[in-house]
């Protein structure tokens, strides 16, 4: 059986390293010139194509300042890798918490497609009142 790659070798790790740092120039590389991606956000979809509309507009889905609270990312069936997550952010009113998940297609070691789906930002009285009225089963 041979080891698991080191994640900071793979297209997820490094996209990991660029988000945590907030590094749109090294998010940039990781991204074919002719990139597509497709966003859904909360009562909201848009697309954009090319490497400079992604992160001109997106930020390749750069969430604000702050840490990841969970990370995952997976090859699925398509060969095509899936990137889970879990974001605190700094917020007007608090913490905030994003939840997204990114369904990348890679060619030679680039994205050449991204889809986003993106739960929203949820301010400290939107996570109480989650905690509250719909209780989690699992963390």
């Amino acid at each position: 059986m041979s080891a698991a790659p080191d994640l900071s070798e793979t297209i997820a790790g490094r996209y990991r390293a660029a988000v945590e740092a907030g590094d749109r120039a090294a998010l940039s590389q990781l991204y074919h010139p002719e990139v597509f991606f497709d966003a859904h956000v909360p009562n909201w979809r848009f697309q954009v194509e090319g490497r400079h509309a992604v992160i001109e507009h997106t930020g390749g889905g750069l969430p604000g300042p702050g840490r990841f609270t969970a990370f995952d990312a997976e090859h699925v069936a398509s060969g095509d890798l899936l990137v889970q997550f879990e974001w605190r952010q700094h917020a007007d009113h608090g913490a905030a918490v994003v939840r997204q998940q990114h369904l990348l297609r890679t060619d030679e070691g680039r994205i050449t497609e991204q889809t986003m789906f993106c739960a929203g930002i949820w301010d400290p009285e939107l996570q109480a009142r989650m905690a509250s009225e719909a209780p989690l089963i699992r963390p």
